[in-house]
């Protein structure tokens, strides 16, 4: 008896995580989202990322540099407080930069 109510425990945890691991979106997952005071506090910038330098290995972090709608290249700042999407050269993103030039969240921006 008890090893029949400890075999269906077992298969119904499996089953569960099944479910989970096969029906969730692996890019929904990795998604920064800004908070509600980023977006009323903080200037936005979108376009296509045309390179990154630096790494975030180090203390400084890195750059990204993003061309917007107006064609004006645009460097943002990013380090290991940023939330970030995995982005790559040719993503259209959506930056949020506080006044100091610092980027707290970049997002793609589908």
């Amino acid at each position: 008896m008890k090893a029949r109510i400890l075999s269906m425990f077992v298969v119904g945890v499996l089953g569960s995580w099944l479910s989970t691991a096969y029906s969730a979106d692996p890019i929904a997952e990795n998604e920064a989202t800004p908070t509600i005071n980023e977006r009323v506090t903080q200037d936005t910038i979108t376009g296509t990322v045309t390179r990154k330098e630096g790494t975030l290995m180090r203390k400084k972090g890195e750059y990204y540099y993003i061309r917007d709608n107006d064609g004006v290249v645009q460097r943002i700042h990013v380090d290991k407080s940023t939330k970030l999407d995995k982005v790559m050269t040719g993503d259209l993103v959506k930056a949020y930069v506080t006044a100091q030039g610092h980027t707290t969240t970049l997002q793609r921006d589908n």
